[in-house]
């Protein structure tokens, strides 16, 4: 239960409901709530808010060829495819430095610059995600993409994990440079499951004039208590379920029209909303990516702090902010 009357409330755009999430996530552990969030038929990406242009979100396929003729597509979310003296002074620990210095402990990528900077191919890729070079103008040695049918509504297949560190606590947003890897439908072949599961809070956001609009993951935002305490905030309008498939906190994070290269990165379906991530203390978090749709291929990825220019979040000469 989210008590209403604790002190959560954010005074910038970059202060956390780490109060919030603490509440919510014993929730999650506890409910399990596998499978809640089938989608009803095909559930287009809109054009309001913060994005232009109307996209359908993507949908399974039986193909595992994308330059082969034949192909089945199936526009439906509801199927899925396949140890110090305790009396004597207190050590300083490597755990302990991390928290009060931000010094990185065991990690894959830091933030450098207000960003954390992923080279796709670089990642730790997993059962059918494979390296690719066939699509020109990409970054560095190549990308990657899901070569087997899409998981809709199932999160488990092709799981990729980094440990992120992360020593300026705040909000920051999710960013990728990626494309379609089949076809010329921009509203398929165009998603991929993304999860912090430790992170302080995860949602979608979309301006709503000086205030905002909040799009959960299930089971989180399933929990009226929690929700009505997130819109209690002073700059929240409203807090609410995901549109589209989402099971254990993961969201489905899509392109927009993203036929060549793109840096589109939407969750949400009808009504875009970008992906953001908040963390409350200086420390280590998960990142993780899960297959979704088939054919989605993944450049590079960007973590980056709120607000961060354009032009260095897409900047084409970073390199991988790897931990020092």
């Amino acid at each position: 239960m989210v008590d209403v009357g604790a002190s959560i409330g954010h005074a910038g755009p970059v202060e956390t409901t780490s109060h919030i999430h603490r509440c919510a996530r014993v929730l999650v552990l506890s409910t399990l709530a596998l499978g809640c969030g089938d989608d009803q038929g095909q559930t287009p990406e809109g054009s309001s808010g913060t994005t232009t242009g109307a996209s359908a979100e993507g949908t399974a396929t039986a193909s595992t060829d994308p330059t082969g003729s034949s192909t089945t597509a199936v526009n439906d979310d509801s199927t899925s495819t396949s140890s110090g003296d305790p009396t004597g002074p207190a050590d300083t620990t490597a755990a302990d430095t991390t928290e009060t210095t931000g010094t990185p402990s065991d990690c894959d990528y830091e933030v450098i610059d207000g960003r954390i900077v992923i080279e796709a191919e670089e990642l730790p890729i997993t059962e059918d995600w494979q390296i690719q070079t066939t699509e020109p103008d990409y970054y560095a040695d190549g990308y990657i993409g899901w070569t087997r049918g899409s998981f809709n509504n199932d999160p488990t297949h092709g799981v990729i994990e980094v440990t992120i560190h992360v020593a300026e606590p705040g909000r920051y947003q999710l960013r990728w440079r990626n494309r379609i890897g089949m076809g010329a439908n921009t509203t398929e072949h165009n998603d991929t499951w993304v999860r912090f599961p430790d992170a302080t809070d995860f949602y979608g956001r979309q301006a709503a004039g000086a205030n905002e609009r909040r799009r959960y993951p299930r089971p989180l935002c399933e929990d009226a208590d929690a929700m009505a305490a997130i819109e209690a905030l002073p700059n929240v309008d409203e807090a609410a379920c995901v549109q589209g498939s989402s099971v254990d906190g993961w969201l489905k994070v899509y392109s927009s029209g993203a036929s060549d290269w793109s840096w589109s990165t939407r969750t949400n379906d009808n009504d875009a909303y970008d992906v953001m991530v908040e963390f409350g203390s200086p420390g280590d978090y998960v990142f993780a990516l899960a297959a979704r749709g088939d054919w989605h291929l993944i450049d590079r990825i960007v973590i980056h702090q709120e607000g961060l220019d354009d032009a260095i979040v897409q900047d084409p000469s970073a390199v991988p902010t790897t931990c020092r």
